[in-house]
C-alpha cells in the first residue's frame, strides 16, 4: 500500500517508517526537517514540508492510498495549530480521493475515567498541567469527525519510547482496565494494523498493556 506519514521524524513516526517498510509498504515520510530521518530505503521517499503549508501537504498526499498522522503539539504553538495542520491533511485527502486516515491522539481528552488509583492520579496531573495537549487533541478529533473520511484516532495513555512488546489491550469506551502504559513501537504497530482493519473506523480506541 502507498502511505504517507505525517510527523515522520517524531518518536512514533520513526517506528511507523521502519515497520511500514518491514511490511512492504511504499512509504512517503513528510517532515519539516528531513535530516532527522536517518532511515534510507528504496521504498522510502522523504518529502520536506510544513504541515501548515497546504500546497506542501497536497504534494505529500497526492498519489497515496492512506495517511498515518503522528503529529504532536509543538512547544510555542497554539493548541489550535494541530487542528489546523490536520485540516490541511483532510482537505488534501479529499482533493486526491484518499479516504483512510489513522491519527495518534491521547487518552484523556474525551473525559475518560480510570478504574484504579494510579490512573486517576495520572489523569488529574495531565488535566491540570497538560491541558494544552488535551485541547489540541480535542480540536483535532473534531476535525476528523467533521471530515467525512474513514478516520481512526488512536488514544495511548502514557506513551513511552520503546520497541514492540505485544499483548496490549484495546478499549473503545474509556481505557483498558488498569492499563496506562504503551510503547511507541506498539502504538505504531496498532496504527498500521488499522490499514486493513475496519473495526475502528470512525472510532477512538485506547490502547494500553
Amino acid at each position: 500500500m502507498k502511505i504517507v506519514i505525517f510527523g515522520a521524524s517524531g518518536r512514533t513516526g520513526r517506528h511507523l517508517i521502519s515497520q511500514a517498510l518491514e511490511q512492504g509498504h511504499m512509504v512517503t515520510a513528510f517532515a519539516r526537517t528531513p535530516d532527522k530521518i536517518q532511515t534510507r530505503h528504496e521504498r522510502l521517499r522523504i518529502v520536506q514540508g510544513d504541515i501548515h503549508d497546504p500546497a506542501a501537504v497536497e504534494r505529500g498526499v497526492d498519489g497515496q492510498e492512506a495517511v498515518l498522522c503522528a503529529l504532536g503539539v509543538n512547544r510555542g504553538e497554539e493548541a489550535g495549530a494541530l487542528a489546523e495542520g490536520t485540516q490541511n491533511i483532510t482537505r488534501a485527502m479529499k482533493k486526491s480521493g484518499v479516504r483512510r486516515i489513522i491519527c495518534v491522539s491521547a487518552a484523556g481528552f474525551l473525559g475518560e475515567q480510570a478504574d484504579f488509583l494510579l490512573g486517576r492520579m495520572l489523569f488529574w496531573y495531565f488535566k491540570r498541567y497538560l491541558q494544552k495537549l488535551f485541547d489540541a487533541m480535542k480540536q483535532q478529533y473534531q476535525v476528523l469527525e467533521a471530515s467525512g473520511l474513514e478516520w481512526t484516532a488512536v488514544r495511548p495513555f502514557l506513551l513511552n519510547e520503546g520497541p514492540r512488546k505485544g499483548n496490549y489491550r484495546v478499549a473503545t469506551d474509556g481505557i483498558p482496565s488498569k492499563g496506562y502504559r504503551i510503547t511507541t513501537g506498539d502504538t505504531a504497530e496498532f496504527m498500521l494494523k488499522q490499514l486493513e482493519c475496519p473495526d475502528y473506523v470512525r472510532k477512538a480506541p485506547a490502547i494500553a498493556y
